[in-house]
């Protein structure tokens, strides 16, 4: 807070210096205990991170809900549903708003609320509730160990007794705006993202997929193992050099194995079967393979060409699932004759793929800021109890 600040009301950030007023959450917020009588809904709805309140179907690709939902609280649209079950990446649980539908279904499991928008404004609370300022009330409340089978045991009266400082309607839709601004751009960027990875399909199976495979990847392909362990990696002082696990760069060392372009799959456990390709100089995990190119055929044309196979039908092991290269090596790829015109298609694809990086870092970027924001900007002012 600034010095200069007399008023610990006032916070440093914000667009006039109107003093935020402290209120219970009952003051803002009336309970919603409504019954899906007579199953008026037949939607029922679960949380996600991404989406908010969102059709169970969509989700899980099944639904997890009572065939009879008449005992379901009745959600409509704008109001809100607290979901008490903690993960990671919601230690207090979350609260999202209905945008998606008119109306649906949920456990009663779930705290629901409406709003009273003389007081605070709808918007300012949904984004208010995606920053971290109301973890401190509800953490206070739970207390030690009030945890139960995935549940924060928290009763319904001590939520709403949560104090929570609000600025004037006037800044709530102000700053509301503002976040709004930054969500939109960060949606129009994943449409961005999404058009481009169509594009990239859509180019790489009229090019690639639709001609019929002329190669076996025995033919093109030599494939290698390697023996460095993530343990053993662990150990290793700091360097320039990364090591690739399943799931991208686990460390960077100071020596390598490999020094030439590959295509890694991983050939063991979780995410078998998953390709990306490697240039530099670097090492890989034993639970990795990597696939380098014979004379005369281009490695990156080979990687876009294996991307329009699924190589599913060769893992094996109920267990821990392996693919080996043995198995799938009789595959067939279309590869043109000329390595000249493999380059070319390559080019064109790889053209397309550093769009997609560009456009992914920036909505890395949006998603910092409004990260920010929630965190230390303008919503730093949401909570000052």
């Amino acid at each position: 807070m600034d010095k200069k600040n007399k008023n610990p009301n006032v916070p440093n950030l914000r667009f006039n210096n109107d003093p935020y007023k402290k209120y219970n959450l009952y003051e803002f917020a009336t309970r919603v205990t409504r019954k899906n009588k007579d199953n008026v809904s037949n939607l029922p709805l679960t949380i996600s991170a991404q989406y908010g309140l969102v059709d169970q179907v969509s989700f899980f690709n099944k639904t997890v809900a009572s065939k009879d939902m008449s005992g379901y609280y009745l959600l409509k649209n704008g109001e809100f549903a607290y979901n008490k079950s903690y993960s990671n990446d919601y230690p207090w649980g979350a609260i999202k708003r209905l945008d998606l539908y008119d109306m649906g279904c949920l456990s009663t499991l779930y705290i629901c609320f409406k709003t009273n928008d003389n007081i605070v404004n709808s918007n300012y609370l949904a984004h208010y509730f995606e920053s971290s300022k109301w973890h401190k009330q509800v953490a206070d409340i739970a207390g030690e160990g009030a945890r139960n089978h995935g549940l924060l045991n928290i009763a319904v009266n001590d939520f709403f007794n949560t104090k929570h400082a609000v600025p004037t309607i006037e800044n709530q839709i102000k700053i509301a705006g503002f976040l709004d601004l930054i969500e939109k751009r960060i949606q129009t960027q994943i449409k961005i993202i999404d058009s481009y990875f169509s594009l990239s399909k859509a180019i790489s199976n009229t090019l690639i997929g639709q001609s019929k495979g002329n190669t076996r990847l025995r033919e093109c392909l030599n494939c290698y193992s390697s023996n460095t362990m993530e343990s053993v990696i662990k150990q290793e002082d700091l360097g320039d050099y990364p090591v690739y696990g399943a799931n991208g760069i686990i460390k960077k060392i100071n020596n390598y194995e490999i020094e030439y372009p590959s295509i890694a799959i991983v050939k063991d456990g979780s995410g078998v079967g998953k390709m990306f390709k490697l240039s530099g100089k670097y090492s890989i995990l034993s639970t990795l393979n990597y696939l380098t190119s014979k004379p005369g055929y281009d490695i990156d044309y080979i990687y876009y060409a294996l991307k329009q196979k699924s190589l599913k039908k060769y893992v094996v092991g109920s267990g821990i699932p392996h693919i080996y290269f043995k198995d799938y090596e009789q595959e067939k790829i279309y590869i043109p004759q000329n390595e000249l015109q493999q380059q070319n298609i390559t080019s064109v694809l790889q053209s397309i793929d550093e769009e997609i990086g560009n456009e992914i870092k920036q909505l890395k970027n949006y998603e910092l800021l409004k990260k920010y924001l929630l965190k230390n900007g303008l919503t730093d002012t949401l909570v000052t109890c």
